[in-house]
């Protein structure tokens, strides 16, 4: 683990993110011991979903701590320390728009499993899913974006 990484690790993750991917985690664990079919398409949610949600609460999370500091106008060392990090995050992200494209060809499968069986609690993750996505979309990349400008322009840079 690199420095930044490490001054990273000391940044406060809010709790209602967390909280969130625990709940989708749990749904889709639950989902993927179904039998047959809609079992199979919800362990393949499971299997992309979980590797996306660790690698968004390293980075994209752990990012959001910075959100007192840079609204006190505050830049403290950490603040500094990750800036480095947080721009590599950003710049991956801007780069990897659009790569989710698996992840909602098996979001929208397992609806489709969902549908065909008539399982009301599936098709309620796959709504929670999307809501997730959205919010992704809408605010967390977007969240991203302003803390890297925010702290780089509080740095100077």
């Amino acid at each position: 683990m690199n420095s930044n990484l490490l001054s990273c690790a000391k940044l406060d993750i809010p709790e209602a993110l967390t909280l969130d991917h625990e709940m989708l985690r749990a749904g889709l664990l639950k989902a993927a011991k179904q039998p047959g079919r809609i079992g199979k398409a919800a362990e393949r949610v499971a299997q992309l979903c979980l590797a996306h949600f660790a690698e968004e609460e390293q980075q994209v999370f752990r990012a959001t701590g910075l959100l007192h500091d840079l609204a006190s106008d505050r830049v403290q060392s950490r603040s500094a320390a990750a800036a480095p990090m947080i721009a590599q995050l950003t710049a991956r992200h801007l780069a990897m728009r659009g790569d989710d494209q698996p992840i909602t060809a098996a979001i929208e499968a397992l609806l489709q499993e969902a549908r065909e069986e008539k399982n009301e609690e599936i098709a309620e993750l796959v709504h929670s899913l999307k809501e997730h996505e959205t919010i992704e979309n809408q605010v967390m990349y977007p969240t991203l974006l302003f803390i890297d400008k925010s702290v780089a322009d509080s740095l100077g840079n």
